[in-house]
């Protein structure tokens, strides 16, 4: 029998306690179940009693507080496999049993945002859009598991943020991009580098391998045949405008300058406002020859043919497709770093040409030059030349070079017949870009490279060059008329994005259901993959 108390005590009740276990952990959860401690259901109970207590069904609410593990627990690849499985995990009935997987989810993390932001900056700096990129970021963290991912870009910036929805711990990551140049064939393999891990993502490791080929690949062309292509858009320019064979050839020996000089001082990173103002101080240079070899010939037509080759590679379409797109701070300074280019264009032709005047070259470059129709045959021919030599330039896939040149002949034409029709130069440059952008689709389908690549190559000959130097010239002369030449260029310009964008828009929407990566944004993607199928289950070929 137990002892019994001391005299003069009041009786107590000796009080036997259940031992408080150790505590359940899950290896995402730091929370603890801890089990209070029951006192004996009859006084005095001897050892060999049991005691009861309340038992209730285990049931933890999802997804915080820990389920019971049951079955071995494996260690995943920092893959998508293993993310997946915790998704699987985290999504589970809270009556199942499943295994914890054992992964470090911050480093997936951290891997999985780096290559996302890679990726895109490489498509961003090739030439891409910030909407493509933007829905390339999000639907390549949602292929690997990642939810809650946000991502931006505002203008140089490039922005992702990953927020883990059980713990609530956000990872950001940001990258600025500093110098983009058009180069097409990067944009297209690294296009099929983000389908391809969208359809089937790889190990992230192995993924960066691949991205890492496509940056250091060597060029598609050398140097001298990209500076070659560029002097074409030069003599294609000349040509199109109605210059004869020696001005044709002088603007192709000037292009071939300017983008000799152009190049070295972009080597030493200097402003690209200087460099502009180098390019423009060429043009009148050689200009000022043409007369002493040819006296009939127009010297005007080799100084705006130089231009036209200098704003062939002007984001403008980028800029007015990102502000279309919503992405309104991105596409205005596209519009202003646009508009600073052909201000340097217009210093440097102006203060070439008074340099020439004090040596008594006088040179009139005049802004009232009138392109010549000429002959069809002639316009066609110079539209091709200047596609070509953009190609070269930018490096389009040599399977797309015959696409990009089919239609840049065939928005020529449309360019043409709507003009001698009377429809005026705006609405002319809105229909050849809509039926160039209708068949584009079709031409990224049969050469496999993005609708981008094809659209601007062919709408270069159609680039209000001449109305922009026009205008930007009778400006700095004090002419009023030059701010109506401003407005109608940059209507001009605005006609050609928006109407190859409505054409890629009703593209992705009539022939499948558009935009199958991401359905928040407002323009089409046209530099990232596009599936035009209606069926889940077999996806159809892509864009």
């Amino acid at each position: 029998m137990p002892p019994s108390p001391p005299p003069g005590s009041a009786p107590s009740m000796v009080e036997r306690t259940r031992p408080i276990p150790t505590r359940i952990t899950d290896p995402r959860s730091v929370e603890v179940v801890p089990l209070t401690a029951v006192p004996p259901t009859t006084p005095n109970p001897t050892p060999t009693e049991p005691v009861n207590i309340a038992r209730t069904p285990y049931r933890a609410p999802h997804p915080t507080t820990p389920r019971p593990v049951t079955t071995s627990i494996p260690i995943l690849r920092a893959d998508a496999t293993g993310i997946a499985a915790v998704r699987a995990y985290e999504d589970a009935p809270s009556t199942s049993t499943i295994a914890v997987p054992v992964i470090d989810i911050a480093a997936y993390t951290r891997s999985v945002l780096d290559l996302t932001m890679r990726l895109a900056e490489v498509i961003f700096a090739s030439g891409a859009g910030a909407e493509d990129a933007t829905a390339a970021m999000l639907a390549l963290t949602r292929a690997y598991g990642l939810r809650g991912t946000e991502a931006n870009i505002t203008h140089t910036i490039i922005t992702l943020t990953h927020e883990d929805q059980s713990t609530h711990e956000s990872i950001s990551r940001s990258r600025d991009v500093k110098y983009r140049t058009l180069n097409y064939a990067k944009l297209t393999a690294t296009s099929e580098l983000i389908a391809d891990l969208i359809e089937e993502p790889t190990d992230v490791a192995e993924a960066r391998k691949r991205l890492a080929t496509i940056v250091s690949s060597k060029p598609q062309v050398t140097l001298l045949y990209r500076r070659i292509g560029w002097s074409l858009v030069g003599a294609g320019a000349a040509a199109l405008i109605g210059g004869g064979p020696i001005v044709v050839i002088a603007a192709f020996i000037a292009a071939f300058v300017i983008d000799l000089l152009t190049t070295a001082l972009d080597n030493r990173r200097v402003p690209l406002f200087y460099q502009t103002v180098v390019g423009g101080a060429i043009g009148p240079l050689f200009a000022a020859f043409v007369p002493l070899v040819d006296p009939t010939a127009t010297p005007s037509l080799v100084v705006v043919a130089t231009i036209i080759m200098l704003l062939a590679g002007v984001t403008t379409f980028g800029a007015v497709h990102d502000t279309l797109s919503g992405f309104y701070l991105t596409g205005t300074a596209r519009l202003i770093e646009a508009l600073l280019i052909t201000g340097g264009l217009v210093a440097g032709v102006a203060g070439s040409s008074l340099v020439l005047a004090r040596f008594g070259l006088d040179l009139r470059i005049t802004a009232d030059v009138t392109p010549t129709l000429g002959i069809l045959a002639i316009q066609l021919v110079a539209a091709v030349v200047i596609v070509v030599g953009f190609a070269l330039g930018t490096q389009v896939p040599w399977r797309a070079l015959w696409v990009v040149c089919l239609l840049g002949a065939v928005a020529e034409v449309i360019y043409l017949g709507a003009t001698n029709a009377g429809f005026g130069l705006v609405w002319s440059s809105g229909a050849a870009a809509m039926g160039a952008g209708l068949l584009a689709a079709v031409g990224a389908r049969i050469v496999r490279t993005p609708p981008l690549v094809i659209i601007v190559c062919a709408l270069v000959p159609l680039v209000p060059g001449l109305a922009l130097f026009r205008g930007l010239l009778q400006m700095s002369d004090g002419d009023i008329n030059g701010l109506l030449n401003l407005l109608t260029a940059g209507a001009i310009a605005v006609a050609l994005a928006a109407s190859a964008i409505l054409a890629q828009l009703i593209v992705q929407y009539v022939w499948g259901p558009g935009r199958r990566l991401q359905r928040r944004f407002v323009g089409p993607l046209m530099a990232v993959p596009v599936r035009l199928s209606r069926k889940s289950a077999a996806p159809g070929p892509r864009i």
